[in-house]
Order: C-alpha cells, then sequence, then structure tokens
C-alpha cells in the first residue's frame, strides 16, 4: 500500500477520528470527506466503440466478487475491537457504504485518523487486511455468471485489465483466491496511479496498459467513485448492484447496471459490442 496507516489494533487513540463520537456524546457520527464528482468535460455514459469491444477495465471489491461485504465485516471487528468508544459501534453497513466503500485505505484512515503518523496508520491498514484475508478465505467467492461472461469474451479475443484501489497486495491475494489472476493480461492497483478513484487516473492508466482507447473498451464498476473515475476516463460503465442500487450507480454516469454476470441484457450488449 502506498503509505501503509494506523495504530495498533487494541491501541487507544487520543483524540477522537473526524467522523466518530463518543458514546456518551449520544450524537450522530459525522461523515467522512466525500469525493466530489470529478467528470472530464464531454465525458458521457454512451459508448461509441470505433471497432468491436477490445478491452474490459473490471474493478475488484463488489464486481469480481462481493468482497465488499467482506470489507465491511473487517472493518467492523477491527474498529469492535480496537476502537470500542467510538460510535457506530458495531459500525452499520450504511456508514461502512458512505465513508469507506470504493476508497483506499490510505484516504479513509488520513481522514479518520489525521493526528496518527504513517506508521500508526500503517498497523491499522495492516490490522484490516488481516482480518479480511482471514474471512475471504471461507467467503470469497466468483459473482455468479463471471466465469461464463469471462470464457466467452476471451472467445471473443477482449482484453482483461483489473482497475482497484485496493494496495498490490490485497489485489494478488484475492485475485488468486478467486482463481483467475491469470485471467488478466493487465493488473492495476492503487499504489501504480498517480491518484485514486474518482479521479481517471486508474482507468487511464488501465487503457494506456492495454492500449486501447476509451471507445475500445468498458469499465465494470459497484461504487460510485468507480464508477465516475471511468466516466472521466471517457469509458461505458457497467453497475453491478452489490452494493449500490441502480439508480445510484447511474446517478453517478453507469450506461446500464446488472445484479450479476447472468443478466440476458448484458449478454445481449456484449454480442452487439463483440460483433
Amino acid at each position: 500500500m502506498a503509505s501503509r496507516s494506523a495504530h495498533a489494533a487494541g491501541a487507544r487513540p487520543s483524540a477522537l477520528p473526524h467522523g466518530f463520537v463518543r458514546r456518551r456524546a449520544h450524537q450522530r457520527p459525522g461523515h467522512l470527506h466525500r469525493w466530489a464528482a470529478v467528470a472530464a468535460p464531454g465525458a458521457s455514459s454512451s459508448l461509441a466503440l470505433g471497432s468491436k469491444l477490445k478491452g474490459v477495465l473490471w474493478d475488484m471489491d463488489g464486481t469480481l466478487s462481493d468482497s465488499e461485504a467482506i470489507h465491511f465485516k473487517a472493518y467492523q471487528a477491527v474498529f469492535a475491537r480496537s476502537f470500542p468508544d467510538f460510535e457506530p459501534n458495531p459500525m452499520t453497513k450504511k456508514h461502512y457504504a458512505d465513508n469507506m466503500q470504493g476508497r483506499t485505505k490510505t484516504d479513509v484512515l488520513l481522514g479518520l485518523f489525521p493526528h496518527y503518523s504513517d506508521e500508526e496508520r500503517g498497523r491499522v491498514a495492516l490490522a484490516l487486511e488481516a482480518e479480511y484475508e482471514a474471512l475471504s478465505k471461507a467467503e470469497l467467492r466468483p459473482l455468479r455468471g463471471l466465469t461464463r461472461l469471462m470464457d466467452s469474451l476471451d472467445a471473443r479475443s477482449v482484453r482483461h485489465a483489473v482497475v482497484t484501489n485496493a494496495p498490490k497486495s490485497e489485489m494478488m491475494y484475492s485475485l488468486s483466491l478467486l482463481g483467475v489472476r491469470e485471467r488478466f493480461d493487465q493488473l492495476v492497483p492503487s499504489e501504480e496511479c498517480a491518484a485514486s478513484k474518482p479521479d481517471p487516473a486508474p482507468y487511464l492508466e488501465g487503457l494506456k496498459r492495454l492500449g486501447l482507447s476509451a471507445g475500445e473498451a468498458i469499465a465494470v464498476e459497484d461504487s460510485p467513485a468507480g464508477v465516475r473515475s471511468a466516466v472521466a476516463a471517457g469509458l461505458f460503465v457497467v453497475g453491478v448492484t452489490t452494493t449500490k442500487t441502480a439508480e445510484e450507480l447511474m446517478g453517478c454516469g453507469a450506461g446500464m447496471c446488472v445484479g450479476d454476470y447472468e443478466d440476458e441484457a448484458l449478454w445481449e450488449r456484449v454480442s452487439e459490442w463483440t460483433r
């Protein structure tokens, strides 16, 4: 992780991180700073391929699998164990979705613990990664239809890249556990990008590594930050509703949304794009 970060599991902070209050205050927690939408001039969710579809740029968490549910459990467990005085405790799915989902741990923990050193925040990040790995061994599975869809795209010579806000170590672990690591032509983890989603930098880097223009590829995303990133890079976005509603994702610029990769409408579009 580029600047791994936070307090050792079990350690108590000297000051409250932004976004939490002590229980005795009986106040609703504030929200962490949310990324503003990043939109490139003329960015559109409509796909205008100059030729057949040549590449798919996949987000990882919540897209290749429903791993966001596991990340939520990891945050919930680590914060309940290490920071018991913070609200909401236990952490709610809504708080996780509003403040953590789709963001790098570096960004999340810097917002929560600005008074910590990089080393202290790094220890919290490591605790989160360890908890995620322990949970994912039993729970991580490919999203329904993923293997079949990738097989179909492979047969049409469509190339694949992973573009994720996750650090490289976590990316490699998850892809290996899912059994899909070798299916990707390019891997773009968070520390290899100039900025994280919703900035377009990750998807622009993915396109560069595949040697494709935005009109030759699509992105697959499950988070508002990811959708905004891909749209700002000029890509058509297929939204996956593992964690957000179709209305939320399309409101950020997704061109269509599916619940999983067995969706008939998606297969019809893939057939059109690869003729």
